[in-house]
């Protein structure tokens, strides 16, 4: 008489219970990944707009004669049909003729949340 070869059933189901208890963590371990790489992707966003925005407000400061730098100005812009706020604060510094630019970005929805924040200087 020739035993089969297989598995028991208690085998079978051990390693039913093993996949049952990982497939659940698997899963958060994937969403949080997931997650993860939507908010580097808005914070990414974000620097950008704060950079261009510094940068727009750079060039006119040298390009356009008789500008003077708002002490505080804020806007939208729209970036793969996602719409952004912008903040910009400037002050003036200890050193003379020069201010200080804190540029602050988030989604329009959000505006408390920041995601982006810039720091800069410009020689008035």
């Amino acid at each position: 008489m020739t035993r089969s070869r297989g598995f028991t059933l208690i085998e079978v189901m051990v390693a039913l219970a093993i996949v049952a208890t990982a497939l659940p963590a698997l899963m958060m371990l994937i969403t949080s990944q997931l997650q993860g790489a939507g908010i580097t992707r808005e914070k990414t966003q974000a620097y950008w707009i704060a950079e261009n925005q510094l940068a727009r407000l750079t060039l006119r400061d040298r390009l356009v004669e008789q500008f003077s730098i708002p002490d505080s100005v804020n806007g939208t812009v729209e970036r793969d049909g996602v719409r952004w706020y912008w903040e910009l604060t400037s002050q003036q510094t200890e050193v003379e003729g020069f201010r200080r630019l804190d540029l602050t970005v988030a989604l329009d929805a959000q505006k408390e949340d920041t995601l982006a924040s810039l720091t800069g200087f410009i020689n008035e």
